[in-house]
């Protein structure tokens, strides 16, 4: 990399929504709102994706044995680390364990960029779970905790924060898909601009025209996303799911049972 890219380079680590599920397109190539933060710079000089690391399923504890080396390894200007959802829905949670790990990771992150992190809080995935009032309550609890420690850590180590929990009353406005959990294209892009708007504000990055909830895409480019996600929860959220259903009911028959170990998110 030359200087000028070096200075706009960006390594994204995480799970499924940085990695841009439900944001399928045509090859099954996934977008999302890592690829529109850096492919699409509007007025702000653009910052040039070197690597997405993230995968569907990760933990905090994974991203620090299979993402951390090679972020690191890369040095980049920013990167981006958005995790813990699959922590707070696996059947047991340990936040002293989460905070340890996410702690490691962002101190890590925070050395090895040369301008900054980007962290972002966990949104109500509760609501899209088919759980009992007292399940979708120990869950809530639970991303409550997850969201105290992401809070703390990030000003620990100056990282800046998107705060994902801003867009819970927009669910109405069609930015997730059918499954519940993740952004739509929609949804995605406007996860990009409030990414963005962070960058620009604290980042060094030149402020763009601001954030605004995208347009919705034409109705079939709608129809043919959401047939492209169905295919991809088919294949990868279904088959857990229905595992963690089936254990967590066993489990119910001789004690209190725990939220879904949905590990693919």
């Amino acid at each position: 990399m030359n200087m000028s890219t070096e200075l706009r380079s960006l390594v994204a680590v995480g799970d499924s929504v940085s990695e841009g599920v439900g944001d399928p397109h045509r090859g099954g190539a996934l977008k999302g709102w890592v690829h529109y933060l850096t492919a699409e710079p509007m007025e702000r000089p653009g910052l040039e994706l070197v690597a997405n690391l993230a995968r569907s399923g990760t933990t905090v504890a994974t991203l620090r044995r299979h993402q951390l080396d090679r972020a690191v390894e890369l040095a980049p200007a920013y990167i981006t680390c958005v995790i813990g959802v699959n922590d707070v829905i696996a059947g047991r949670f340990d936040v002293a364990r989460f905070e340890d790990d996410y702690a490691h990771v962002i101190a890590e992150l925070s050395a090895a960029a040369s301008v900054g992190v980007l962290t972002m809080t966990l949104h109500d995935v509760a609501a899209a779970l088919p759980l009992p009032r007292t399940g979708r309550a120990r869950l809530r609890r639970r991303i409550a905790e997850a969201n105290e420690v992401i809070e703390r850590v990030s000003r620990r180590h100056g990282a800046w924060m998107v705060d994902a929990r801003a867009v819970a009353g927009l669910d109405w406005a069609g930015i997730v898909c059918v499954d519940r959990l993740h952004p739509n294209r929609r949804g995605h892009r406007y996860l990009a601009a409030l990414a963005g708007e962070v960058l620009s504000a604290r980042g060094g990055v030149v402020p763009g025209p601001g954030v605004a909830l995208p347009d919705a895409d034409p109705l079939r480019e709608r129809i043919a996303s959401g047939a492209r996600h169905t295919l991809w929860v088919g294949r990868h959220l279904v088959p857990p799911l229905v595992g963690a259903l089936f254990t967590s009911r066993r489990a119910g028959r001789v004690r209190e049972s725990a939220p879904p170990a949905d590990r693919r998110y």
